[in-house]
């Protein structure tokens, strides 16, 4: 602990700055009653996250550019963040970064990305970073493997083989057996089964929607509470804040979408999951 307080205080105190000023529940629910997407732009200028950030750019006046502002803020808090990085946490910064990069390209790029990231994690001299960063990629592996075999599987109706073919090689706390269960099954009753008994399920958290991704940011929320509650001081709070930053992010996008097709309030709130 007292090393990571002496490593890390001015990171994380910056970085717990920054999350003090995510949009609240409270937020998204004003912005789902907005009628234009202007009113949405005017919102945005008044928050300390976003408002810097326009800088006095007038012109900005449509959804792609408000979008791409968006977006922007992402990068500024990453920069911000490394300068008050030391350079092993750069290192760690920059793996998420590069996630960030991988985001519009294609799931095998997604494949490549996870393989080297993973390779880089297992060389990192220090225990708890190595620790910490294992507990985030493994899972996050485990969970895309989980939602692309589903895909595959039920939507795509491909074989296991060719499924199979799909997954970054990797497994966290998933075993061959259950993975090849869940490749093989063509139930999508028995695949939910399957998975609500494995280590990521268990009481009450058996309740899986895998469909539409509820599940995947209900086990990375969970994960990411717990090791920030385990180790305060460390990379890991950093990482937490850049998730919830990014789900901020596509929630804005997702938003802004709805009200520019004048969706009801209703709709544009199921689509960002505040119901």
């Amino acid at each position: 602990m007292a090393k990571g307080l002496l490593q890390y205080s001015g990171l994380v105190a910056k970085t717990r700055a920054m999350q003090g000023r995510l949009l609240t529940r409270e937020d998204f629910e004003r912005i789902t009653e907005f009628q234009t997407v202007q009113e949405t732009i005017a919102f945005l200028r008044e928050q300390e996250s976003y408002g810097k950030i326009y800088g006095g750019r007038e012109e900005i006046q449509h959804r792609g550019q408000v979008e791409e502002l968006i977006h922007d803020s992402i990068w500024e808090d990453y920069r911000k963040l490394c300068r008050f990085s030391n350079e092993s946490q750069r290192s760690a910064l920059r793996l998420y970064l590069e996630q960030l990069k991988q985001k519009d390209m294609s799931a095998r790029a997604d494949v490549s990305y996870f393989v080297r990231a993973w390779e880089e994690v297992g060389s990192y001299k220090d225990k708890t970073l190595r620790r910490i960063l294992r507990e985030i990629f493994g899972t996050q592996i485990d969970w895309l493997n989980i939602m692309w075999i589903y895909r595959a599987r039920h939507f795509f109706h491909q074989k296991p083989e060719a499924a199979a073919g799909m997954l970054i090689p990797i497994r966290y706390k998933l075993g061959r057996e259950e993975y090849r269960q869940l490749l093989e099954t063509e139930q999508e009753e028995e695949f939910l089964q399957i998975l609500a008994h494995t280590s990521y399920y268990r009481g009450k958290d058996a309740l899986v929607r895998i469909e539409d991704e509820i599940s995947y940011h209900h086990v990375m929320g969970k994960m990411y509470r717990r090791i920030c509650r385990k180790y305060p001081f460390s990379i890991a709070p950093v990482y937490y804040y850049f998730y919830e930053k990014e789900l901020e992010t596509q929630y804005l996008t997702t938003a802004l979408e709805g009200i520019r097709y004048q969706l009801p309030s209703k709709d544009i709130r199921e689509m960002i999951n505040i119901t």
